[in-house]
């Protein structure tokens, strides 16, 4: 049996495709269209770890396969994607802010599948996000 495509993953691959198509820079959309995908699908339901999880890797997951056929490279837009689901998940409540962590290694995770660069990529958008959730926590202490 033919697993179902999610929602956010036809979405985000539906847009990357359609973006590229009518000459927009994905690099400069790519943010909006994971955040927008990201944040619809969280709103309104029980936002927990393993949702916010799923939806960030299926935005991933959409992006590669978006680029893979608008014959773009994957790489090149992944920091974009990460960057989006990150905010994406932000934007859609103070739970889902919390969960924020968990959607950016999720991210990490489906970005393997395009390969290591798009890996490494992914690594330094977590870096520097783990490092500003750091930077508030320790504000939120004094």
């Amino acid at each position: 049996m033919e697993e179902k495509e999610s929602e956010v993953t036809k979405a985000v691959r539906e847009a990357v495709v359609k973006a590229v198509e009518t000459g927009e820079d994905i690099k400069e959309k790519m943010g909006g269209i994971t955040s927008d995908a990201v944040k619809k699908a969280l709103e309104g339901v029980d936002v927990t770890r393993e949702k916010v999880e799923s939806v960030a890797k299926e935005a991933m997951e959409g992006t590669i396969e978006g680029a893979r056929k608008a014959k773009v490279e994957a790489a090149e837009i992944i920091k974009e994607a990460a960057e989006g689901i990150i905010e994406g998940t932000r934007q859609a409540g103070a739970k889902a802010a919390d969960l924020a962590e968990h959607a950016a290694e999720a991210a990490l995770d489906a970005a393997k599948e395009a390969g290591d660069k798009a890996v490494e990529v992914v690594k330094d958008v977590v870096k520097g996000f783990l490092g500003g959730i750091k930077e508030v926590l320790e504000k939120k202490k004094k």
